[in-house]
């Protein structure tokens, strides 16, 4: 009878273990299906939230456009409250930070030239002209922004190149435009996400400073490019601009 009960206790133990052991592995099995359907499903989340928060934007840009329709009318032909930069360029036109190429029209797509990019940000930050002498060769006190280069210059927005030389109608390069705007608002670099730009290195000329405008969401590049040596149109730099003054 003994030898019975030893024997009913020791198979009694061995059932239980084998129990615990298969409940472990189907537990573990558990975890091993769970772990790529919760990451799945955070996958989906993410998306979704990506969706609603580019939703949210659009629909803010459209109530933006409506209101600045509201407010005043359509300043340029060539820039209907259907042109992406309809909001900045008008604002920035009734604040008269912008102005015209002519003939009702602003000419969006042409590349801004370093003496109006001057002229826009002293407007911008409405600086009191100076009085001084030009001192670029190539900007004569009789150029109609001398002043305002200088200006900008004084305010330690733009610099010069060798020999003298502002070159005021030379393109702006996207890479200065990120520079001068950089250092006209004194911005800083911040703890916010930055993925970077496929066409940015770290040698890159101001790729300190594309990296803080970009953090700050005063530009967003194109499909993970930035084109820091394309030149800066018209609707760019007022958009640069617009969305800088915003956080002034």
């Amino acid at each position: 009878m003994r030898r019975w009960i030893l024997f009913v206790v020791s198979v009694s133990a061995l059932l239980l273990a084998a129990c615990e052991q298969e409940h472990a592995g189907a537990s573990e099995e558990q975890e091993i299906a769970t772990a790529p359907w919760t990451e799945q499903q955070l996958t989906d989340t993410d998306r979704r939230l990506s969706q609603i928060d580019e939703k949210m934007k659009q629909l803010e840009q459209q109530l933006a456009k409506m209101k600045t329709a509201a407010e005043s009318p359509q300043a340029f032909k060539d820039v209907p409250i259907g042109h992406w930069a309809y909001v900045p360029v008008t604002r920035l036109y009734r604040e008269n930070i912008v102005g015209g190429v002519g003939n009702g029209l602003f000419a969006p797509n042409q590349a801004i030239t370093r003496a109006q990019a001057a002229a826009m940000l002293v407007r911008a930050f409405q600086l009191p002209l100076s009085n001084k002498p030009s001192i670029f060769a190539d900007v004569p006190n009789s150029h109609p922004f001398a002043r305002e280069i200088m200006t900008a210059y004084e305010a330690g927005f733009v610099g010069g190149y060798p020999n003298n030389r502002f070159a005021p109608r030379e393109s702006m390069k996207r890479k200065h435009m990120a520079m001068i705007i950089q250092r006209a608002f004194r911005l800083q670099a911040t703890s916010a996400p930055y993925a970077g730009y496929k066409d940015v290195a770290s040698g890159t000329e101001g790729a300190l400073e594309i990296r803080i405008i970009s953090q700050h969401g005063i530009a967003e590049g194109d499909s993970g490019y930035f084109y820091p040596e394309q030149p800066t149109t018209r609707a760019h730099f007022a958009t640069f601009m617009h969305r800088a003054l915003q956080i002034k």
